[in-house]
């Protein structure tokens, strides 16, 4: 039940709400008899096992459309906490557009950043300069490392 906003909880208190409606509808059907009142029908009998047998199949209907709604909320509200990134230029998706990582901290948490160099880049990079110095036909390029590369694909046929 956590993970549910406020609105969350408007949505199936109204949901809630519109089936105790229809449950008081036929509660009134049953001992007011309203289609005899309002519609001009012919009187039906008082049958307490019909108003219990519809009062039940109302309630186990209110009770998979709440707990539904409920799952499907949490749902929604766990994938809303992912980040969406680009796998070629590593942008963010924030608020319907692009945005480098450097903006989108700046703009969800208020974070500013600084650059650095991890040992695996630094590592890569020294292998580079020394095949570069050494002749090696190898040059230093700006490529995503190896696990992020799209690997070749056969056409379709």
């Amino acid at each position: 039940m956590k993970n549910l906003k406020t609105k969350d909880w408007a949505l199936i208190a109204g949901e809630a709400g519109l089936f105790f409606i229809v449950t008081i509808v036929l509660w009134l059907d049953e001992f007011v008899d309203l289609p005899y009142r309002l519609l001009g029908a012919p009187p039906t009998p008082y049958r307490p096992q019909e108003y219990i047998l519809e009062t039940v199949s109302v309630l186990i209907v209110a009770i998979v459309v709440i707990t539904r709604t409920i799952l499907s909320m949490r749902r929604a509200r766990r994938l809303e906490r992912f980040l969406r990134v680009c796998a070629w230029c590593r942008k963010v998706w924030v608020d319907d557009e692009w945005v480098s990582f450097e903006e989108y901290a700046l703009k969800k948490h208020s974070l500013k950043s600084s650059h650095g160099i991890c040992e695996e880049c630094v590592a890569r990079l020294d292998k580079k300069k020394e095949q570069k110095r050494t002749g090696q036909t190898e040059i230093l390029t700006n490529k995503p490392p190896h696990h992020m590369r799209m690997r070749s694909q056969k056409p379709l046929q």
